[in-house]
């Protein structure tokens, strides 16, 4: 029995090894079977994340597609606004609430003679000083007080001392919370419109006392003939006697100065009825008149006239004699000009009309002299308005009126420096040259 239970016991044994050592087989088992669905699970999660970072890659690649597309598109709009800026003929200057100058496009360079780049950075209380503008205070401290639009006809000196005429409208910018971020300047140059209501004001004037003028002359030559006649009568009837015949003579002399002055009142309007137009070099008009007025200039060696033609004949339709007596009046009002002696430049060239774009000539007379005051140069087409003792007032408006029967033009400039008068007269093209010749 012994024998037999030994056996039995290490059978057991052998049981229990083999028992064990499935019972380790299954967990291992089941270890594995755990780890490959750990596994499976964590590469399917990998898979699915890879998944969405490439999705995410695809959406972050659209958006910095579409947020360059959108900074290009911006850039565009900039450069197509600042373009738009620098393209308008409204001047336009914008500072920072500091009162620095960030912005100054071309018409306002054109408007101020600024350069943009030059001033860009530079403080607006510097550059534009109190003597800039006329009747406008351009502290930017005050301006930064403006709660609304301020709008204003103002004068502009340049530099060298020329007046533009300009719509100045002053506006305060503002950021999204309504804080003030600068302030805008806008100026438009309206010089050339202030001249032609200059001009049709002159125009209605002269009309006026164009009508004004012939009445008179008319009423004054009547008693006038038959004083000029009793005064010859007396003249002849005096011969023997010397006193009273240099009497007669002088009611001679003064009845033949009055009709002079008659005269030049008629010719104020004649040139309205029918100038007797050809085609003429101007060039002959300007030489005929400096040679008439030689003889002033001869007595005062400390005047000098120079002349600067154009290269080639000028042609224009007009009244010879009429012409002459325009350029005459130019050069005598020069030389009265320049009592301490001088220089008057006469230049012809050839320009194009600002509005129907067809050819001019024009004419310069440029004297050394006495300036005209502004106060005064508004009014110097006026009839009987003269600034001289001996003076009719009215050489300038003869030359408006002839001027204007030759669909011609004068504007006046006066400066520290001299005058200049520029006179605008169409030319004859060499195809109607041709048709006529």
């Amino acid at each position: 029995m012994p024998a037999k239970r030994i056996v039995c016991l290490e059978n057991m044994n052998e049981l229990c090894e083999i028992k064990t050592e499935t019972d380790e087989i299954n967990i291992l088992t089941q270890a594995i079977d755990s780890f490959n669905y750990a596994a499976s699970k964590i590469e399917k999660q990998y898979h699915l994340l890879e998944n969405r970072v490439k999705e995410l890659d695809i959406e972050l690649q659209e958006k910095n597609d579409s947020l360059e597309k959108n900074l290009k598109d911006k850039e565009e709009v900039k450069k197509f606004l600042i373009n738009i800026l620098e393209s308008i003929t409204t001047g336009i200057i914008v500072i920072d609430p500091d009162g620095y100058i960030t912005t100054l496009n071309k018409a306002a360079e054109k408007i101020t003679g600024f350069i943009s780049e030059k001033v860009k950075g530079e403080k607006f209380k510097i550059l534009f000083d109190s003597g800039f503008m006329r009747d406008v205070d351009l502290d930017p401290e005050r301006i930064n007080a403006l709660n609304e639009i301020l709008e204003v006809e103002t004068e502009l000196a340049k530099r060298d001392n020329e007046i533009t005429n300009i719509n100045l409208s002053i506006a305060p910018v503002l950021d999204s919370g309504k804080s003030l971020a600068g302030i805008v300047l806008t100026m438009q140059d309206i010089t050339r419109m202030k001249r032609w209501e200059q001009k049709a004001s002159r125009t209605d004037r002269l009309q006026a006392m164009g009508e004004m003028a012939v009445k008179i002359a008319h009423e004054v030559r009547n008693p006038l003939g038959s004083i000029k006649l009793f005064a010859d009568m007396l003249n002849k009837e005096l011969q023997s006697t010397t006193e009273l015949k240099e009497l007669s003579e002088h009611i001679s002399s003064g009845v033949e100065s009055i009709n002079n002055i008659i005269s030049n009142l008629l010719l104020f309007v004649k040139p309205q009825q029918s100038p007797d137009l050809k085609i003429i070099d101007i060039h002959d008009v300007l030489d005929g008149s400096i040679f008439f007025s030689g003889h002033l200039v001869k007595h005062d060696n400390s005047i000098k006239i120079k002349t600067k033609y154009y290269a080639a004949p000028v042609m224009v339709r007009g009244d010879k004699e009429l012409l002459k007596q325009v350029a005459l009046n130019l050069i005598l009002n020069a030389i009265q000009a320049m009592p301490n002696g001088g220089e008057l430049g006469i230049l012809t060239s050839i320009a194009k009309s600002s509005q129907e774009q067809k050819k001019i000539a024009e004419i310069r007379f440029i004297d050394t002299g006495i300036s005209i005051s502004q106060k005064n140069i508004s009014r110097i087409f006026d009839p009987f308005f003269t600034t001289k003792n001996n003076g009719t007032g009215l050489g300038l408006a003869i030359v408006h009126n002839i001027l204007k029967a030759h669909d011609a033009s004068i504007d006046i400039t006066s400066s520290e420096k001299g005058t200049t008068c520029i006179v605008r007269i169409p030319i004859v093209e060499e195809k109607e040259l041709k048709i006529e010749n």
